[in-house]
């Protein structure tokens, strides 16, 4: 299924919408601080900052829906990742904070401080979702012969569905940002190997990959939503700070290694990171499974 230049036009007007709207308006308080980091911990993100981000979320989702009648259900929720990716992108590494405070009870700190904050920001990323499926109600007019409406190739009640994908994704996402965020590795007796901080754009690369695989897979086979693999990345986010953030592996890492090494790749993952581009990934992912099953079904 080629994309005819008007929904391509949508899809650009939509990301233009949440970048700008989002990823820039905002900017003057949201800005990280010199050698800052985008995380609530850093301290220039206040609680009123991120209730004012969730209206304009919602604004911006709604104003992207709205734009991309008649399918602004489906594309106007692209707003709210765009923007916050603009956000990620702006951060400096999380290795920054750990070069100037490099002690095992300082990551031990900031790692407590990040361990669900990534909830926090797929709130926001909600809040983009509701807005455009408001404005869908509104101007959608009548209802579209949905392309994406087909049965999966397994069967399962849904809540089932929704539970296995979204442990699915926590596990198969780790394991893919770990491979595709490697940077450079030396081996590490007690922890097999340490990696160096990856790049902004690795990160963005691995972690928009390793969800669009999970979206495709969720859609194709269990025929569920990306919003529940997009959901996940805040599970994801989570866990990975659990499992590997944990007392020992930090005292090892600040005895042995210089600050810009981590236990995991995916421990350099800043929350807003993992959730920006954990949504961005897991709709493509959806929308290239539509595709697939439609080459599948007409063309094969």
């Amino acid at each position: 299924m080629e994309l005819s230049w008007l929904i391509r036009l949508r899809i650009a007007v939509a990301l233009a919408v949440g970048i700008a709207v989002l990823g820039v308006l905002p900017g003057g308080f949201l800005d990280p601080p010199t050698d800052g980091v985008f995380a609530i911990f850093a301290g220039n993100i206040s609680v009123g900052d991120v209730l004012i981000c969730a209206g304009i979320s919602f604004a911006a989702g709604f104003l992207a829906s709205a734009l991309c009648t008649p399918f602004g259900g489906q594309i106007g929720i692209l707003a709210a990742p765009a923007g916050m990716a603009v956000w990620a992108l702006k951060s400096d590494a999380l290795s920054t904070v750990f070069q100037r405070a490099p002690a095992a009870a300082d990551r031990l700190n900031v790692y407590a401080s990040l361990r669900f904050e990534a909830f926090i920001w797929l709130a926001v990323a909600g809040c983009c979702f509701a807005g455009a499926l408001i404005a869908d109600k509104i101007f959608g007019g009548k209802s579209l012969n949905r392309v994406d409406k087909f049965e999966a190739d397994f069967k399962l009640p849904s809540f089932a569905a929704i539970a296995i994908v979204i442990i699915a994704t926590v596990i198969i996402g780790n394991v893919l940002v770990n491979v595709l965020a490697g940077d450079v590795s030396y081996p590490d007796t007690k922890l097999g190997k340490v990696t160096g901080q990856p790049a902004n754009l690795q990160l963005a690369f691995a972690v928009t990959i390793a969800f669009m695989a999970c979206g495709f897979c969720a859609k194709l086979f269990l025929g569920v939503s990306f919003v529940w693999p997009a959901a996940a990345s805040a599970f994801l986010s989570s866990y990975s700070i659990i499992a590997y953030g944990k007392e020992p592996i930090m005292e090892h890492l600040a005895g042995a290694w210089p600050a810009v090494f981590f236990a995991r790749p995916v421990l350099a993952v800043l929350p807003v990171y993992m959730v920006a581009f954990g949504c961005l990934g897991a709709i493509w992912g959806y929308w290239l499974a539509v595709d697939y099953h439609l080459w599948r079904k007409y063309e094969s």
